[in-house]
């Protein structure tokens, strides 16, 4: 599966280099929606998830949990 994606790509870089098309606009426009994405999707998500952790107890959570294991002899 590998070698068909690997020589496919080869070939679509083989055709784009030989026919002279000029890939630039496109690249640009699909950067334009990555960044857009990144921006307005991925950076508040991980803000808020980074912000949640960071006000939650979880180290408190981790050691309860541990300490309930320990207490329960450790083999389940």
């Amino acid at each position: 599966m590998l070698k068909l994606v690997l020589f496919l790509g080869i070939i679509f870089v083989i055709f784009i280099a030989y026919t002279g098309i000029d890939v630039t606009k496109e690249y640009e426009a699909f950067s334009e929606i990555r960044n857009n994405a990144l921006d307005k999707v991925v950076d508040p998500l991980s803000k808020t998830v980074l912000k949640e952790a960071a006000e939650s107890n979880l180290d408190e959570i981790v050691n309860g949990a541990v300490k309930k294991f320990q207490k329960s002899g450790g083999n389940s």
